[in-house]
């Protein structure tokens, strides 16, 4: 296996806003390499911090704020959502994690908003469509598009992703189901991902890259990542239109 050494002596990361890193979330499908690429860019420069730890303190101060949301959403009454107000409850710890870390460098997420946002969209289904989530929905787009710089959508044909997901080590719902079943999974994830990245970016939010990963190792996917990074003005903000 080639050796890949720390950079150590290239520019550095430029900052974020509000004298924070940059908040990057490197997003996709199952399969897609989301966390290989994200402990790769961990290992290769020092001043990233990879998949950041959100602490149990950090969920229970965002706790009492949110129960007014949390009793809204289950009016109408069609079950107890325990999933999605965990899954609203981490959102919350990750943006106060997000804005009180200081300094330079990059928090670089791989199960992050656009990851909560969209697996919210997806498992909720019909239980989510209330008014109380409409309302909680718009705010937490305003508070992402105003949080993150950077979202890497990484991207693979359909029979890598499958090809990947049935055997990885990590156990996944849909390992070992047939095509069919795989396929209509995939595309519906396809598509909630599509609207949390069009709502979060085309209106001058976040840059929205793309990078594919069926070709080349995690490490290789990461150096690609880091030049682009360290380039002027990579990262600055302008509407665009989303094509997953």
């Amino acid at each position: 296996m080639p050796h890949h050494p720390i950079i150590t002596d290239a520019a550095p990361l430029p900052r974020g806003r509000a004298d924070r890193p940059l908040v990057i979330e490197l997003a996709g499908l199952a399969g897609a390499g989301k966390s290989s690429i994200t402990r790769a860019l961990g290992r290769l420069d020092p001043t990233i911090h990879a998949r950041p730890r959100v602490s149990l303190r950090w969920h229970l101060v965002s706790l009492p704020a949110l129960l007014p949301t949390f009793v809204g959403l289950h009016w109408p009454f069609r079950g107890v959502l325990s999933k999605e107000m965990k899954r609203i409850l981490r959102l919350r710890a990750l943006h106060r994690l997000v804005h009180r870390t200081r300094g330079g460098g990059a928090l670089v997420f791989d199960e992050g908003p656009v990851y909560m946002l969209a697996r919210i969209l997806f498992f909720g289904g019909r239980n989510i469509e209330t008014e109380a989530f409409a309302r909680w929905w718009r705010r937490a787009i305003a508070r992402w598009t105003a949080t993150l710089d950077v979202i890497v959508w990484l991207h693979a044909p359909d029979d890598v992703l499958a090809a990947r997901i049935h055997t990885r080590q990590q156990r996944h719902r849909y390992q070992g189901a047939d095509d069919q079943a795989l396929t209509a999974f995939l595309n519906g994830y396809r598509a909630a991902f599509a609207r949390v990245l069009t709502e979060l970016t085309v209106a001058g939010g976040p840059q929205l890259w793309t990078l594919a990963t069926d070709r080349g190792s995690a490490d290789v996917q990461a150096r690609e990542l880091l030049d682009r990074l360290r380039t002027p003005g990579a990262t600055a903000r302008q509407p665009r239109q989303i094509a997953v």
